[in-house]
Protein backbone atom coordinates (compact mmCIF):
# COMPACT_ATOMS: atom_id res chain seq x y z
CA UNK A 1 0.00 0.00 0.00
CA UNK A 2 3.00 2.52 0.89
CA UNK A 3 4.43 1.60 -2.66
CA UNK A 4 1.50 2.45 -4.16
CA UNK A 5 0.84 5.74 -2.29
CA UNK A 6 4.61 6.46 -3.39
CA UNK A 7 3.69 5.64 -6.77
CA UNK A 8 0.47 7.70 -6.87
CA UNK A 9 2.64 10.82 -5.67
CA UNK A 10 5.51 10.35 -8.34
CA UNK A 11 2.75 10.39 -10.89
CA UNK A 12 1.41 13.31 -9.70
CA UNK A 13 4.08 15.44 -9.25
CA UNK A 14 5.41 15.01 -12.69
CA UNK A 15 1.97 15.45 -14.02
CA UNK A 16 2.33 19.02 -11.87
CA UNK A 17 5.49 19.15 -13.41
CA UNK A 18 4.21 18.84 -16.85
CA UNK A 19 1.08 21.26 -16.03
CA UNK A 20 4.30 23.79 -14.92
CA UNK A 21 6.04 22.95 -18.48
CA UNK A 22 2.89 23.01 -20.19
CA UNK A 23 2.28 26.97 -19.18
CA UNK A 24 4.95 27.66 -21.32
CA UNK A 25 4.15 28.34 -24.85
CA UNK A 26 5.62 29.80 -28.09
CA UNK A 27 3.74 31.75 -31.13
CA UNK A 28 4.70 33.72 -33.70
CA UNK A 29 2.45 36.74 -34.30
CA UNK A 30 2.21 39.21 -36.91
CA UNK A 31 3.67 42.77 -36.14
CA UNK A 32 -0.12 44.17 -36.81
CA UNK A 33 -1.44 42.26 -34.26
CA UNK A 34 -1.91 44.56 -30.96
CA UNK A 35 -0.62 41.44 -28.24
CA UNK A 36 -1.42 42.23 -24.43
CA UNK A 37 1.11 41.30 -21.28
CA UNK A 38 -1.74 39.76 -19.37
CA UNK A 39 -3.58 37.83 -21.47
CA UNK A 40 -3.53 36.84 -25.52
CA UNK A 41 -5.65 34.04 -27.38
CA UNK A 42 -2.63 31.62 -28.27
CA UNK A 43 -4.82 29.36 -30.21
CA UNK A 44 -5.27 31.94 -33.05
CA UNK A 45 -1.34 31.76 -33.62
CA UNK A 46 1.30 29.03 -34.75
CA UNK A 47 5.16 28.73 -34.16
CA UNK A 48 5.64 29.14 -38.11
CA UNK A 49 4.58 32.39 -39.77
CA UNK A 50 5.87 33.38 -43.50
CA UNK A 51 5.58 36.65 -44.88
CA UNK A 52 6.33 38.01 -48.61
CA UNK A 53 8.53 41.93 -48.33
CA UNK A 54 10.19 43.91 -50.85
CA UNK A 55 13.65 44.72 -51.06
CA UNK A 56 14.75 48.01 -49.03
CA UNK A 57 12.01 47.17 -46.30
CA UNK A 58 12.34 44.43 -43.03
CA UNK A 59 10.92 41.05 -42.60
CA UNK A 60 9.68 41.12 -39.09
CA UNK A 61 7.53 38.66 -36.72
CA UNK A 62 6.70 39.24 -33.33
CA UNK A 63 7.87 36.14 -30.68
CA UNK A 64 4.85 36.09 -27.88
CA UNK A 65 6.20 33.70 -24.98
CA UNK A 66 3.56 32.84 -22.20
CA UNK A 67 5.16 31.62 -19.17
CA UNK A 68 5.25 32.57 -15.39
CA UNK A 69 7.01 35.48 -14.19
CA UNK A 70 10.05 35.99 -13.12
CA UNK A 71 11.58 33.50 -15.23
CA UNK A 72 14.50 33.93 -17.76
CA UNK A 73 15.07 32.86 -21.62
CA UNK A 74 17.73 32.63 -23.70
CA UNK A 75 16.72 33.11 -27.30
CA UNK A 76 18.94 32.77 -30.75
CA UNK A 77 17.55 33.00 -34.48
CA UNK A 78 19.75 31.03 -37.26
CA UNK A 79 19.77 31.15 -41.20
CA UNK A 80 21.62 28.37 -42.87
CA UNK A 81 23.07 27.50 -38.96
CA UNK A 82 24.36 31.34 -39.12
CA UNK A 83 23.24 32.91 -36.07
CA UNK A 84 21.51 36.31 -36.54
CA UNK A 85 23.08 39.22 -35.10
CA UNK A 86 21.41 40.48 -31.92
CA UNK A 87 21.03 44.09 -33.31
CA UNK A 88 18.02 42.19 -35.29
CA UNK A 89 16.10 41.84 -31.89
CA UNK A 90 14.44 44.17 -29.62
CA UNK A 91 12.11 43.40 -26.56
CA UNK A 92 8.38 44.95 -26.47
CA UNK A 93 7.33 46.96 -23.66
CA UNK A 94 3.98 47.33 -22.53
CA UNK A 95 2.16 51.18 -21.77
CA UNK A 96 -0.99 51.73 -20.58
CA UNK A 97 -4.13 52.83 -22.04
CA UNK A 98 -6.44 54.41 -19.19
CA UNK A 99 -8.86 55.82 -21.52
CA UNK A 100 -10.54 54.67 -24.71
CA UNK A 101 -10.54 57.10 -27.58
CA UNK A 102 -14.30 58.91 -28.13
CA UNK A 103 -16.29 57.86 -30.35
CA UNK A 104 -15.68 61.66 -32.69
CA UNK A 105 -13.07 62.96 -30.88
CA UNK A 106 -10.39 63.22 -27.51
CA UNK A 107 -11.83 60.14 -25.20
CA UNK A 108 -15.08 58.75 -24.09
CA UNK A 109 -15.65 61.03 -21.17
CA UNK A 110 -15.67 64.46 -23.15
CA UNK A 111 -19.06 63.49 -24.75
CA UNK A 112 -19.85 60.27 -22.74
CA UNK A 113 -20.57 58.15 -25.47
CA UNK A 114 -19.18 54.30 -25.51
CA UNK A 115 -16.90 53.74 -28.70
CA UNK A 116 -17.22 50.61 -30.00
CA UNK A 117 -14.46 50.75 -32.37
CA UNK A 118 -11.48 49.80 -30.16
CA UNK A 119 -9.27 46.78 -29.89
CA UNK A 120 -10.10 46.30 -26.27
CA UNK A 121 -11.61 48.22 -23.55
CA UNK A 122 -10.04 50.25 -21.55
CA UNK A 123 -8.31 50.14 -18.64
CA UNK A 124 -4.97 47.63 -20.59
CA UNK A 125 -1.64 47.62 -20.99
CA UNK A 126 -0.76 47.13 -24.72
CA UNK A 127 2.68 45.82 -25.88
CA UNK A 128 3.85 48.78 -27.62
CA UNK A 129 7.48 50.17 -27.20
CA UNK A 130 10.34 48.72 -29.26
CA UNK A 131 13.36 48.61 -26.97
CA UNK A 132 16.75 47.41 -28.40
CA UNK A 133 18.10 44.16 -26.25
CA UNK A 134 21.83 43.81 -25.04
CA UNK A 135 21.80 40.14 -24.87
CA UNK A 136 20.20 37.11 -25.95
CA UNK A 137 18.69 36.49 -22.17
CA UNK A 138 15.42 38.17 -21.62
CA UNK A 139 13.63 37.63 -18.04
CA UNK A 140 9.57 37.65 -17.47
CA UNK A 141 7.81 40.32 -15.58
CA UNK A 142 4.33 39.74 -16.99
CA UNK A 143 2.48 36.70 -18.29
CA UNK A 144 3.48 36.62 -21.57
CA UNK A 145 6.62 38.12 -22.87
CA UNK A 146 7.34 39.47 -26.49
CA UNK A 147 10.46 40.03 -28.73
CA UNK A 148 10.65 41.60 -31.83
CA UNK A 149 12.81 40.19 -34.88
CA UNK A 150 13.34 42.91 -37.61
CA UNK A 151 15.29 41.53 -40.61
CA UNK A 152 16.65 44.01 -43.33
CA UNK A 153 15.64 42.93 -46.42
CA UNK A 154 19.02 44.28 -47.92
CA UNK A 155 21.13 42.27 -46.77
CA UNK A 156 19.70 39.01 -47.84
CA UNK A 157 19.25 38.10 -51.82
CA UNK A 158 15.76 38.06 -53.35
CA UNK A 159 14.17 34.61 -52.91
CA UNK A 160 12.81 32.59 -49.60
CA UNK A 161 14.66 32.27 -46.53
CA UNK A 162 14.09 30.37 -42.99
CA UNK A 163 14.82 31.59 -39.72
CA UNK A 164 14.59 28.95 -37.02
CA UNK A 165 14.01 30.53 -33.94
CA UNK A 166 14.82 29.15 -30.20
CA UNK A 167 13.55 29.84 -27.06
CA UNK A 168 14.92 28.37 -24.12
CA UNK A 169 14.36 28.17 -19.90
CA UNK A 170 12.98 26.39 -17.44
CA UNK A 171 14.02 23.25 -18.88
CA UNK A 172 12.36 23.79 -22.23
CA UNK A 173 13.07 24.28 -24.99
CA UNK A 174 10.89 25.78 -27.86
CA UNK A 175 11.05 26.51 -31.36
CA UNK A 176 9.46 29.02 -34.36
CA UNK A 177 9.79 28.92 -38.53
CA UNK A 178 9.51 32.44 -39.83
CA UNK A 179 9.97 31.84 -43.38
CA UNK A 180 9.88 35.47 -44.94
CA UNK A 181 10.50 35.89 -49.15
CA UNK A 182 11.71 39.19 -50.08
CA UNK A 183 10.46 40.09 -53.81
CA UNK A 184 12.88 41.78 -56.28
CA UNK A 185 11.13 45.03 -56.14
CA UNK A 186 12.71 48.03 -54.18
CA UNK A 187 11.59 50.16 -51.59
CA UNK A 188 12.62 53.58 -52.88
CA UNK A 189 15.19 55.54 -50.98
CA UNK A 190 13.54 58.37 -48.68
CA UNK A 191 15.20 61.16 -50.77
CA UNK A 192 13.22 59.89 -54.03
CA UNK A 193 9.71 59.21 -51.70
CA UNK A 194 6.30 60.65 -53.06
CA UNK A 195 4.59 60.54 -50.05
CA UNK A 196 4.95 63.91 -47.69
CA UNK A 197 5.06 63.06 -43.90
CA UNK A 198 5.76 65.00 -40.95
CA UNK A 199 5.75 64.76 -37.36
CA UNK A 200 6.17 67.73 -35.14
CA UNK A 201 8.28 67.21 -32.37
CA UNK A 202 9.65 68.38 -28.88
CA UNK A 203 13.10 69.82 -28.37
CA UNK A 204 12.41 70.41 -24.91
CA UNK A 205 11.11 66.91 -24.05
CA UNK A 206 14.14 65.62 -26.14
CA UNK A 207 16.73 67.54 -23.73
CA UNK A 208 14.95 66.67 -20.67
CA UNK A 209 14.66 62.86 -21.37
CA UNK A 210 18.70 62.18 -22.82
CA UNK A 211 19.82 65.50 -20.27
CA UNK A 212 21.35 67.36 -23.63
CA UNK A 213 22.04 71.38 -23.53
CA UNK A 214 20.90 72.89 -26.71
CA UNK A 215 23.26 73.34 -29.52
CA UNK A 216 26.23 71.72 -27.86
CA UNK A 217 27.70 68.84 -29.23
CA UNK A 218 26.17 66.11 -27.30
CA UNK A 219 22.68 67.62 -28.24
CA UNK A 220 23.70 67.54 -32.22
CA UNK A 221 24.43 63.80 -31.67
CA UNK A 222 21.11 63.08 -30.39
CA UNK A 223 19.24 65.09 -32.65
CA UNK A 224 20.59 62.84 -35.08
CA UNK A 225 19.53 60.12 -33.37
CA UNK A 226 16.23 61.33 -33.66
CA UNK A 227 16.48 62.14 -37.31
CA UNK A 228 17.60 59.11 -37.91
CA UNK A 229 14.82 57.07 -36.01
CA UNK A 230 12.23 59.99 -38.17
CA UNK A 231 13.68 58.97 -41.85
CA UNK A 232 13.43 55.16 -40.86
CA UNK A 233 9.94 56.14 -39.98
CA UNK A 234 9.84 57.79 -43.83
CA UNK A 235 9.18 60.92 -42.26
CA UNK A 236 10.58 63.40 -44.79
CA UNK A 237 9.66 67.03 -43.53
CA UNK A 238 11.06 68.46 -40.50
CA UNK A 239 9.79 71.85 -38.82
CA UNK A 240 12.41 74.64 -37.98
CA UNK A 241 13.21 75.90 -34.20
CA UNK A 242 11.08 78.76 -34.03
CA UNK A 243 13.85 80.23 -31.69
CA UNK A 244 16.24 80.82 -34.45
CA UNK A 245 14.42 83.67 -35.93
CA UNK A 246 14.90 85.65 -32.73
CA UNK A 247 14.39 89.06 -30.62
CA UNK A 248 17.66 91.00 -29.66
CA UNK A 249 17.28 94.56 -28.64
CA UNK A 250 14.11 95.59 -30.60
CA UNK A 251 16.03 93.60 -33.58
CA UNK A 252 14.69 90.61 -35.25
CA UNK A 253 17.70 88.30 -36.29
CA UNK A 254 17.77 84.98 -38.24
CA UNK A 255 21.30 82.63 -36.99
CA UNK A 256 22.31 81.64 -40.32
CA UNK A 257 24.75 79.34 -39.10
CA UNK A 258 23.06 77.32 -36.62
CA UNK A 259 19.60 76.99 -38.73
CA UNK A 260 21.74 75.69 -41.41
CA UNK A 261 23.32 72.88 -39.19
CA UNK A 262 20.32 71.75 -38.19
CA UNK A 263 18.88 71.80 -41.40
CA UNK A 264 21.73 69.71 -42.45
CA UNK A 265 21.42 66.77 -40.03
CA UNK A 266 17.50 66.18 -41.44
CA UNK A 267 19.13 66.73 -45.11
CA UNK A 268 22.08 64.41 -44.55
CA UNK A 269 19.32 61.44 -44.14
CA UNK A 270 17.18 62.15 -46.73
CA UNK A 271 14.80 64.93 -45.55
CA UNK A 272 13.32 66.97 -48.82
CA UNK A 273 10.93 69.86 -46.97
CA UNK A 274 11.61 72.09 -44.35
CA UNK A 275 8.78 73.50 -42.32
CA UNK A 276 9.50 77.63 -41.47
CA UNK A 277 7.75 77.71 -37.93
CA UNK A 278 4.63 79.43 -37.26
CA UNK A 279 4.97 83.45 -37.96
CA UNK A 280 1.27 84.37 -36.16
CA UNK A 281 -0.34 82.97 -33.04
CA UNK A 282 -3.96 83.61 -31.13
CA UNK A 283 -2.31 85.15 -28.37
CA UNK A 284 -1.52 84.22 -24.98
CA UNK A 285 -5.24 83.43 -24.09
CA UNK A 286 -5.56 81.26 -27.01
CA UNK A 287 -7.81 83.32 -28.11
CA UNK A 288 -10.13 81.64 -31.01
CA UNK A 289 -12.76 84.81 -30.94
CA UNK A 290 -10.05 87.14 -31.69
CA UNK A 291 -10.26 88.16 -35.77
CA UNK A 292 -6.74 89.92 -35.40
CA UNK A 293 -3.67 87.68 -35.80
CA UNK A 294 -0.42 87.93 -33.15
CA UNK A 295 3.32 87.67 -34.02
CA UNK A 296 4.79 84.66 -32.45
CA UNK A 297 8.10 86.44 -32.08
CA UNK A 298 6.67 89.85 -30.41
CA UNK A 299 3.31 89.28 -29.50
CA UNK A 300 2.38 92.48 -31.74
CA UNK A 301 -1.00 92.48 -33.45
CA UNK A 302 -0.56 92.07 -36.80
CA UNK A 303 -2.72 95.51 -37.59
CA UNK A 304 -3.25 96.90 -34.35
CA UNK A 305 0.34 96.70 -33.21
CA UNK A 306 1.94 96.85 -36.80
CA UNK A 307 2.99 93.27 -36.81
CA UNK A 308 3.09 93.60 -40.18
CA UNK A 309 6.33 95.22 -40.40
CA UNK A 310 7.78 92.39 -37.88
CA UNK A 311 6.66 90.17 -40.96
CA UNK A 312 8.24 91.80 -43.19
CA UNK A 313 11.85 91.50 -41.91
CA UNK A 314 11.11 88.42 -40.88
CA UNK A 315 10.29 86.78 -44.47
CA UNK A 316 13.11 88.79 -46.15
CA UNK A 317 15.56 86.77 -43.92
CA UNK A 318 13.87 83.47 -44.14
CA UNK A 319 14.00 84.59 -48.11
CA UNK A 320 17.74 85.30 -48.30
CA UNK A 321 18.49 82.33 -46.11
CA UNK A 322 16.66 79.28 -48.08
CA UNK A 323 17.89 81.47 -51.63
CA UNK A 324 21.45 81.52 -50.23
CA UNK A 325 21.53 77.76 -49.26
CA UNK A 326 19.80 75.84 -51.87
CA UNK A 327 16.29 75.29 -50.06
CA UNK A 328 13.39 76.94 -51.76
CA UNK A 329 12.49 73.72 -53.93
CA UNK A 330 11.51 72.34 -50.13
CA UNK A 331 11.13 75.76 -48.20
CA UNK A 332 7.11 75.21 -46.81
CA UNK A 333 6.14 77.97 -45.00
CA UNK A 334 3.92 78.24 -42.05
CA UNK A 335 1.38 81.49 -40.85
CA UNK A 336 -0.97 80.40 -37.81
CA UNK A 337 -1.86 76.89 -37.06
CA UNK A 338 -5.49 75.64 -38.11
CA UNK A 339 -7.03 79.38 -38.82
CA UNK A 340 -11.01 79.92 -38.44
CA UNK A 341 -13.31 81.46 -40.64
CA UNK A 342 -12.88 84.42 -37.30
CA UNK A 343 -9.26 85.06 -38.44
CA UNK A 344 -9.48 84.28 -42.06
CA UNK A 345 -9.18 87.86 -43.48
CA UNK A 346 -6.07 88.42 -41.22
CA UNK A 347 -4.86 85.47 -42.39
CA UNK A 348 -4.99 86.04 -46.16
CA UNK A 349 -3.56 89.60 -45.51
CA UNK A 350 -0.52 87.85 -44.28
CA UNK A 351 0.16 85.24 -46.87
CA UNK A 352 -0.72 87.84 -49.09
CA UNK A 353 2.85 89.83 -47.66
CA UNK A 354 4.52 86.44 -47.17
CA UNK A 355 4.05 86.07 -51.48
CA UNK A 356 5.76 88.89 -52.21
CA UNK A 357 8.20 88.90 -50.21
CA UNK A 358 8.79 85.06 -50.69
CA UNK A 359 7.21 83.97 -54.19
CA UNK A 360 8.39 80.53 -54.14
CA UNK A 361 7.84 79.38 -50.69
CA UNK A 362 4.81 77.14 -50.31
CA UNK A 363 2.46 77.99 -47.76
CA UNK A 364 1.46 74.95 -45.90
CA UNK A 365 -1.08 74.66 -43.18
CA UNK A 366 -3.35 72.61 -40.85
CA UNK A 367 -6.66 73.84 -41.58
CA UNK A 368 -9.93 74.34 -39.98
CA UNK A 369 -11.77 76.36 -42.70
CA UNK A 370 -12.14 76.26 -46.94
CA UNK A 371 -13.74 78.87 -48.41
CA UNK A 372 -12.85 82.19 -46.14
CA UNK A 373 -8.81 80.92 -46.86
CA UNK A 374 -9.17 80.57 -50.62
CA UNK A 375 -5.93 81.85 -52.34
CA UNK A 376 -3.69 81.93 -49.37
CA UNK A 377 -2.71 78.25 -48.91
CA UNK A 378 -0.48 76.22 -51.46
CA UNK A 379 -0.45 73.03 -49.15
CA UNK A 380 -3.74 71.92 -47.47
CA UNK A 381 -3.50 70.06 -44.78
CA UNK A 382 -7.08 69.24 -43.23
CA UNK A 383 -8.28 66.70 -41.12
CA UNK A 384 -9.11 63.25 -42.56
CA UNK A 385 -12.96 63.39 -42.02
CA UNK A 386 -12.68 67.60 -43.34
CA UNK A 387 -11.20 66.02 -46.20
CA UNK A 388 -13.33 63.08 -46.79
CA UNK A 389 -16.58 65.17 -45.95
CA UNK A 390 -15.52 68.31 -48.44
CA UNK A 391 -13.71 66.28 -51.12
CA UNK A 392 -15.02 67.96 -54.26
CA UNK A 393 -13.98 71.39 -52.29
CA UNK A 394 -10.37 70.06 -52.43
CA UNK A 395 -10.35 68.38 -55.73
CA UNK A 396 -11.03 71.92 -57.04
CA UNK A 397 -7.54 73.39 -54.86
CA UNK A 398 -6.31 70.68 -56.72
CA UNK A 399 -7.21 71.91 -59.69
CA UNK A 400 -5.86 75.22 -59.22
CA UNK A 401 -2.31 73.54 -58.63
CA UNK A 402 -2.61 73.38 -54.59
CA UNK A 403 -2.06 70.23 -53.14
CA UNK A 404 -3.31 68.37 -50.21
CA UNK A 405 -2.39 66.25 -47.35
CA UNK A 406 -4.33 65.29 -44.21
CA UNK A 407 -3.77 65.08 -40.86
CA UNK A 408 -4.99 63.56 -37.21
CA UNK A 409 -4.69 64.87 -33.65
CA UNK A 410 -7.39 64.32 -30.77
CA UNK A 411 -9.84 63.70 -33.87
CA UNK A 412 -11.10 62.31 -35.05
CA UNK A 413 -12.31 59.01 -33.21
CA UNK A 414 -14.65 56.24 -33.69
CA UNK A 415 -14.06 54.13 -36.91
CA UNK A 416 -11.83 56.78 -38.39
CA UNK A 417 -8.17 56.30 -38.84
CA UNK A 418 -6.42 57.72 -36.55
CA UNK A 419 -2.90 56.36 -34.18
CA UNK A 420 -4.29 56.16 -30.78
CA UNK A 421 -3.13 53.31 -28.80
CA UNK A 422 -6.85 51.38 -28.68
CA UNK A 423 -6.87 50.97 -32.23
CA UNK A 424 -5.86 48.33 -35.18
CA UNK A 425 -2.58 49.03 -36.01
CA UNK A 426 -3.62 48.48 -39.69
CA UNK A 427 -5.26 51.76 -38.83
CA UNK A 428 -2.00 53.47 -39.04
CA UNK A 429 -1.05 51.08 -42.43
CA UNK A 430 -4.00 52.53 -44.19
CA UNK A 431 -2.75 55.99 -44.10
CA UNK A 432 -0.71 55.13 -46.96
CA UNK A 433 -2.94 52.98 -48.69
CA UNK A 434 -5.83 56.03 -48.10
CA UNK A 435 -3.28 58.76 -49.66
CA UNK A 436 -3.17 56.29 -52.81
CA UNK A 437 -6.63 55.67 -53.18
CA UNK A 438 -7.53 59.29 -52.61
CA UNK A 439 -4.16 60.82 -54.87
CA UNK A 440 -3.79 63.13 -51.79
CA UNK A 441 -0.02 64.13 -50.94
CA UNK A 442 0.51 62.74 -47.61
CA UNK A 443 0.24 62.75 -43.86
CA UNK A 444 0.89 65.25 -40.57
CA UNK A 445 0.40 64.75 -36.83
CA UNK A 446 1.87 66.72 -34.49
CA UNK A 447 2.71 64.51 -31.65
CA UNK A 448 6.49 62.75 -32.42
CA UNK A 449 7.80 63.06 -28.96
CA UNK A 450 5.63 65.43 -27.18
CA UNK A 451 5.25 64.18 -23.73
CA UNK A 452 3.31 65.65 -20.79
CA UNK A 453 3.97 63.17 -18.89
CA UNK A 454 6.27 59.91 -18.77
CA UNK A 455 4.92 58.28 -22.13
CA UNK A 456 5.71 54.79 -20.13
CA UNK A 457 3.60 55.47 -16.81
CA UNK A 458 0.58 57.36 -18.55
CA UNK A 459 -0.34 57.55 -22.11
CA UNK A 460 -3.97 59.89 -21.44
CA UNK A 461 -3.34 63.12 -20.58
CA UNK A 462 -5.61 66.37 -19.80
CA UNK A 463 -5.92 68.62 -23.17
CA UNK A 464 -2.99 71.15 -22.50
CA UNK A 465 -4.90 74.29 -23.57
CA UNK A 466 -5.43 76.63 -20.92
CA UNK A 467 -8.96 76.90 -21.52
CA UNK A 468 -9.55 72.88 -21.88
CA UNK A 469 -12.77 71.82 -19.63
CA UNK A 470 -12.10 69.11 -16.77
CA UNK A 471 -13.64 66.00 -19.13
CA UNK A 472 -11.00 67.00 -22.04
CA UNK A 473 -8.48 64.81 -22.63
CA UNK A 474 -6.31 63.52 -25.47
CA UNK A 475 -6.20 60.49 -26.61
CA UNK A 476 -4.00 57.22 -25.30
CA UNK A 477 -0.50 58.12 -26.96
CA UNK A 478 -2.03 61.24 -29.27
CA UNK A 479 0.96 62.92 -27.67
CA UNK A 480 3.62 60.84 -29.01
CA UNK A 481 4.47 57.98 -31.62
CA UNK A 482 7.99 57.51 -30.40
CA UNK A 483 9.59 56.60 -26.73
CA UNK A 484 12.61 57.83 -24.78
CA UNK A 485 14.98 55.31 -24.22
CA UNK A 486 18.47 55.03 -22.53
CA UNK A 487 20.74 56.10 -26.01
CA UNK A 488 18.22 57.99 -27.87
CA UNK A 489 14.39 57.41 -28.90
CA UNK A 490 12.89 54.15 -29.61
CA UNK A 491 10.46 53.24 -32.06
CA UNK A 492 7.07 52.02 -31.46
CA UNK A 493 4.65 49.37 -33.16
CA UNK A 494 2.47 52.20 -34.30
CA UNK A 495 5.64 54.00 -35.70
CA UNK A 496 6.60 50.95 -37.81
CA UNK A 497 3.22 50.21 -38.69
CA UNK A 498 2.61 53.82 -39.92
CA UNK A 499 5.86 52.99 -42.10
CA UNK A 500 4.80 49.75 -43.26
CA UNK A 501 1.77 51.40 -44.95
CA UNK A 502 3.95 54.60 -46.44
CA UNK A 503 5.91 52.22 -48.16
CA UNK A 504 2.76 50.56 -49.47
CA UNK A 505 2.13 53.77 -51.02
CA UNK A 506 4.93 53.97 -53.38
CA UNK A 507 4.60 50.34 -54.14
CA UNK A 508 0.81 51.10 -54.76
CA UNK A 509 2.33 54.19 -56.52
CA UNK A 510 4.76 52.15 -58.96
CA UNK A 511 2.02 49.94 -60.06
CA UNK A 512 -0.66 52.71 -60.49
CA UNK A 513 2.53 54.52 -62.95
CA UNK A 514 2.36 51.11 -64.91
CA UNK A 515 -1.00 48.98 -64.51
CA UNK A 516 -3.64 51.65 -62.50
CA UNK A 517 -6.08 49.43 -63.49
CA UNK A 518 -4.89 46.94 -61.16
CA UNK A 519 -3.91 49.27 -58.74
CA UNK A 520 -7.18 50.57 -58.08
CA UNK A 521 -8.67 47.19 -58.11
CA UNK A 522 -6.12 46.18 -54.87
CA UNK A 523 -6.82 49.18 -53.31
CA UNK A 524 -10.56 48.52 -53.13
CA UNK A 525 -10.32 45.01 -51.86
CA UNK A 526 -9.02 46.57 -48.65
CA UNK A 527 -9.75 50.61 -48.62
CA UNK A 528 -12.63 52.58 -49.28
CA UNK A 529 -12.56 55.55 -47.30
CA UNK A 530 -11.25 56.56 -43.92
CA UNK A 531 -14.28 54.69 -42.32
CA UNK A 532 -14.97 51.62 -44.70
CA UNK A 533 -11.66 49.52 -44.55
CA UNK A 534 -10.98 45.46 -44.12
CA UNK A 535 -9.63 45.03 -39.99
CA UNK A 536 -8.32 41.51 -41.78
CA UNK A 537 -4.66 41.08 -41.34
CA UNK A 538 -4.58 38.39 -43.46
CA UNK A 539 -6.71 39.58 -46.11
CA UNK A 540 -4.28 42.66 -46.06
CA UNK A 541 -1.18 40.38 -46.20
CA UNK A 542 -3.01 38.85 -49.31
CA UNK A 543 -3.55 41.29 -50.85
CA UNK A 544 0.23 42.88 -50.07
CA UNK A 545 1.66 39.98 -51.35
CA UNK A 546 -0.29 40.48 -54.58
CA UNK A 547 0.36 44.30 -55.33
CA UNK A 548 4.78 42.93 -54.57
CA UNK A 549 3.61 40.08 -56.97
CA UNK A 550 2.05 42.82 -59.83
CA UNK A 551 5.40 44.47 -60.05
CA UNK A 552 7.33 42.24 -60.70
Amino acid sequence: MKALKILVFLLLSGFITSLACAQIDLKLVDPLEAIYPDKNDLNRYSARWRGLYPTGSFAEVHVVIEALTDQAFDFTATINGDELPLNYWSELVEVPVEQNTGLDSRTEVFKFQINPHVIRRAPFKVFEVIKPVKSNRIESSTPFTALKLSIPTSDYKPGKHTVYITISGSGKNMGGEFTFEIMDVMVPPLSDARFFYTNWYSLTRMEEKHNVERWTDPWYNMLRKYAALMAHGRQNSILIPGELISLEDSAITLDDDKMLKFIEVFRNVGFKYFESPHLMYRGDNDDWGDPELKVVLTKRRYYKENGKEDIKVIMELVSKFATENNLTDGWLQHIADEPTEIQAACYRDIADQVKSIFPTARIMEATNDRDSIVGAIDLWCPLINDFQENEEFFREREANGEKVLVYTCLVPGGKWLNRTLDQERLRQVYFGWGAAHFNTFGYLHWGLNQYHADPYEQSVVHHPSPIASANNFLPAGDTHVVFPGEDGPLSSVRFESHRVGIEDYELLMMLMDNDPETATKLINKLFASYTEYTTSIKKYRRVKSKVLKSLL
